[in-house]
C-alpha cells in the first residue's frame, strides 16, 4: 500500500525535506560530499518543479538550518546553484544579529560564501564541474 492509498498526502516539500535530511545524514556518518551529491541533485530537481513554492522552500531550508537539523553544507550547495538573494539576506541578518559572530558565525559565513563564483567547496562536486 502506497502513501496515496493510505490517504497520506506527500508533498514536494516533504520529499525535499527528506532529501535534505538524507544528505545531512551522509555528511554526518560518512563524511562524504560525493555521496551526498545525489541528494542535492534530487533537491534541485524538486525545486525546479516547485518554483511557485519558493517562499515555502526558503522557509523550510532556513528553519531546518536554524533548528540544527541541517548543517551549512547542504544550504551552501543549493545556494551556490540557485543564488536566491532572500537566503543570502537571511544568512546575513542572522550573522549580524549574533552576539559573537566571530565565535558562532562560521556556518552562516560559509553559506554566504557559497554565493560567490569562486566558492571553495565547489571543486568537490560534479554538479559544478566545468564541462
Amino acid at each position: 500500500m502506497n502513501a496515496y492509498q493510505r490517504g497520506i498526502v506527500v508533498t514536494d516539500l516533504d520529499v525535499l525535506e527528506g532529501e535534505l535530511l538524507k544528505a545531512e545524514e551522509v555528511l554526518d556518518t560518512e563524511y562524504s560530499f560525493e555521496k551526498a551529491e545525489p541528494s542535492y541533485v534530487r533537491c534541485l530537481e524538486i525545486i525546479s518543479h516547485a518554483e511557485h513554492k519558493r517562499p515555502q522552500i526558503v522557509a523550510l531550508i532556513t528553519s531546518l538550518f536554524s533548528n540544527g537539523k541541517l548543517s551549512d553544507e547542504p544550504v551552501a550547495v543549493l545556494m551556490h546553484k540557485l543564488r536566491w538573494p532572500e537566503v543570502r539576506r537571511w544568512a546575513e541578518a542572522e550573522l549580524h544579529a549574533m552576539e559573537n559572530p566571530k565565535v558562532n558565525g562560521r556556518p552562516l559565513e560559509k553559506i554566504i560564501a557559497a554565493f560567490n563564483d569562486d566558492w571553495e567547496n565547489k571543486e568537490f562536486y560534479q554538479l559544478f564541474a566545468v564541462k
